[in-house]
């Protein structure tokens, strides 16, 4: 169980690794094409306003600079044609304090507006820091997303005299918010994919995991079978020399001591035969048991007896709860006998081992033609760790416990018709119920 719960962990990270990858290849891209559009959009201006800059003629500038009417004129139908073949917002240029000298724009103010945005690149090139053209980021401006570059223009003599600027209008940014669009809708997808694979993956371990523990368990059914095999060929015989002298024993002196020595071997003899019939897959534990019709009042007191003399006198207190009825009932009485006490040890090794009294109570009722045995013990009772392992073959909490009685146990039941089920409150007291059918069949 473990190693299944390991396996979903690794399949559930690594499920969410690939979604995360995939969506980050997706926005890695989308910032890759954002940069390179802007790159070329920067370069592009560059270009434009160094081809403007070299273009005009440094006699022309300089009479823009003096209010030259045919020099504006000439310079202002040149960057209109500029403006229209590149598809600008605007193109104009500057004087060093930011004054218009000419512009497209046909209603422009006498200052350039954005002087507090691109100020620091137009005063770069005024006070000689480079003489490259200069692309500023893009910036918004009202509804619309710009980007500008600037250039510096030169008199006849060589000096700084003006700045050419081109301003041109983001219109990539319409087609990124498209593609952002897509990239939601994208890794909307892709979480749902990936959670869809995960839940799949999920879905096979599951039933892999299950393959695996019916594998495991008939490994262990084969593993008990060749352990019960040796165990019951070694126990047969001592059994049956018990039997013979205890009843050696009753023939010369009558005691009723020799009478429970029989019986207690008879039943183990059963019970060592019924285990290995059922490891060899020959079938079912009840095989050559006759059904028998008795009180369980009667088998309830006999059990209540037996345990007492097994442990010291006194040391067992029962609890008087519900009394059973009287009542018969046709079962398999030493099936139902064995899986009883086995109940019962565990109940009183439970008591023991949480250091409390030995604290058991037992008694059987009548419901609707079924029959409901009720066995309690106030000891440490069973986690909820434990209880959902508690009916697995060879899973046990006693250092010295086989694993087998609690499996074989609801095995018997359900072979009788009836279930077995376990209720328990850690540190308090667990209740085990057995309900089985008044007479088979019904």
């Amino acid at each position: 169980m473990f190693v299944g719960t390991k396996r979903i962990i690794v399949i559930a990270f690594f499920t969410l690794v690939l979604i995360v990858l995939v969506n980050l290849a997706w926005w890695l891209y989308y910032n890759r094409t954002e940069r390179m559009l802007e790159n070329q959009l920067s370069l592009r201006l560059q270009s434009v306003a160094r081809t403007v800059a070299l273009a005009l003629p440094p006699e022309q500038v300089e009479n823009l600079a003096l209010d030259d009417i045919e020099a504006f004129d000439v310079i202002s139908d040149r960057l209109e044609s500029v403006r229209e073949a590149d598809s600008l917002a605007e193109v104009f240029i500057l004087d060093e304090n930011y004054h218009y000298l000419v512009t497209t724009v046909l209603e422009a103010d006498s200052v350039y507006f954005l002087r507090d945005l691109n100020g620091v690149y137009i005063d770069s090139l005024f006070f000689g820091f480079t003489s490259e053209a200069l692309v500023s980021p893009a910036y918004k401006t009202g509804r619309l997303y710009l980007k500008s570059a600037f250039a510096p223009l030169y008199n006849p003599e060589g000096f700084l005299t003006a700045v050419l600027g081109v301003e041109a209008s983001v219109d990539y940014f319409d087609d990124l918010s498209a593609l952002k669009r897509n990239l939601y809708f994208s890794s909307a997808l892709a979480v749902i994919g990936g959670l869809v694979l995960g839940i799949i993956f999920l879905l096979l371990q599951v039933r892999i995991s299950h393959t695996e523990q019916k594998l495991i368990l008939g490994e262990s059914h084969a593993f008990m079978g060749r352990m019960v095999a040796v165990v019951a060929h070694e126990l047969k015989n001592p059994l049956m020399i018990i039997r013979a002298s205890a009843e050696r024993l009753a023939k010369r002196a009558p005691s009723e001591g020799a009478g429970y020595i029989v019986e207690e071997v008879d039943r183990l003899d059963g019970i060592v035969t019924g285990y290995l019939d059922f490891a060899r897959g020959d079938g079912s534990l009840l095989r050559g048991e006759n059904l028998e019709t008795f009180a369980p009042e009667v088998l309830l007191d006999s059990l209540k007896k037996h345990l007492d003399e097994r442990y010291p006198a006194g040391s067992i207190e029962w609890v008087k709860g519900s009394p059973s009825g009287s009542f018969e009932i046709t079962a398999y009485r030493r099936s139902l006998r064995q899986v009883i006490m086995n109940l019962l040890i565990n109940g009183a090794e439970a008591c023991l081992e949480a250091e409390k009294p030995v604290k058991l109570d037992l008694a059987a009722n009548l419901k609707n033609d079924r029959v409901e045995f009720i066995i309690t013990d106030f000891g440490r009772g069973v986690s909820k760790k434990d209880m959902k392992k508690i009916f697995s073959p060879f899973y046990t909490t006693k250092q010295n416990g086989s694993g087998l009685g609690l499996y074989l146990s609801r095995k018997i039941i359900d072979e009788m018709g009836g279930e077995l089920k376990i209720k328990s409150e850690p540190g308090v007291k667990t209740e085990v119920i057995i309900k089985i059918p008044k007479e088979p069949g019904k």
